[in-house]
């Protein structure tokens, strides 16, 4: 009876996963966990659902990660060290938060003028469950601006999704550009409940965020921070007009 053993092998060597397969087989199951327990969440009426799916995710991503023995401080992870890292660190964070100011400030104005939509009432009324309780606003303050928007996205989005598409594309020049446009798509797009003008204008922070973070040795110190601080900024505006900023 021949030997099929050859035969067998090869099989599994053609089922077999390239590495660029792969990585896009996980990219596609970490934004699949997350939409569903977005969705999950969002149908109980969570607060801070969005920061709940981004943690999960996180956790598929880091249970990917470690089969390929990648640690978050490989995706920069950490706190700067010395003088001229962390002046070099507090500079692109200021650089980061005003730049993406100027952009909001244009961006979402332009847009809603241009295509006549505008950013629905809903984006920012369910915040409106803090107003006038101090303790429950520092509280979601904490937990779900800083924790979960500001260093929950910058590990998802930047960490773990930019440098996994930069693994599909290449390192190269093109293959870069490519990843830092798709990954800014993607982030858009998980903002859909900020409507046209959200998502195109988060779309472009993401790029902002995505080259700063490129040339800055992939480290998220910068971005944690001028993500916190922005959202921290917008927070505050929204808490101390008793919601009535538009």
């Amino acid at each position: 009876m021949k030997d099929l053993k050859p035969l067998i092998i090869k099989d599994v060597r053609i089922m077999k996963l390239s590495s660029k397969q792969q990585s896009l087989l996980e990219i596609l199951v970490v934004l699949t966990v997350m939409l569903l327990v977005k969705d999950i969440a969002d149908r109980f009426n969570t607060i801070g659902a969005g920061g709940i799916a981004m943690w999960s995710g996180i956790l598929v991503a880091t249970f990917f990660m470690k089969k390929k023995k990648i640690t978050w401080k490989e995706r920069g992870l950490s706190i700067p060290v010395g003088r001229k890292d962390w002046l070099k660190s507090l500079g692109l964070t200021l650089l980061a938060i005003v730049s993406v100011i100027v952009l909001m400030a244009l961006v979402v104005p332009l847009v809603s003028s241009l295509f006549g939509v505008s950013v629905p009432a809903s984006a920012s009324e369910r915040f409106e469950f803090f107003l006038g309780k101090p303790l429950i606003f520092a509280a979601y303050l904490l937990v779900v601006i800083w924790v979960g928007a500001a260093l929950g996205e910058e590990l998802l989005m930047r960490g773990f999704l930019l440098n996994t598409l930069i693994a599909i594309f290449g390192d190269e020049k093109k293959g870069m550009v490519a990843a830092v446009v798709l990954h800014s798509i993607i982030f858009g797009m998980l903002h859909i409940s900020q409507g046209v003008p959200g998502i195109i204008g988060t779309g472009l922070v993401a790029i902002l965020f995505g080259v700063i973070y490129l040339y800055n040795d992939r480290k998220l110190f910068p971005l944690i921070m001028a993500h916190g601080i922005f959202n921290s900024l917008g927070l505050f505006a929204y808490y101390l007009s008793d919601g009535n900023i538009t």
